[in-house]
């Protein structure tokens, strides 16, 4: 039996084709990270805050500016 995953669907298709031409690198994560309880999301916006108005090139300028 296949199970259906969103990242099989044919509109996560053209979005992927429609990243690439841009070259938008898409970062991987897991479904579920035991590493973010609910108890941690009061920070998102905190986090939100200080990044406002930011951009970033690449993985490794995240890691320098941040």
């Amino acid at each position: 039996m296949q199970k259906w995953s969103q990242r099989s669907s044919p509109k996560n298709k053209v979005k992927e084709e429609f990243l690439a031409t841009k070259q938008i690198t898409v970062l991987e994560h897991p479904t579920y990270s035991p590493d973010l309880a609910p108890s941690d999301f009061f920070l998102f916006p905190k986090i939100k805050e200080i990044f406002e108005g930011r951009h970033f090139g690449d993985i490794d300028d995240i890691r320098f500016k941040a």
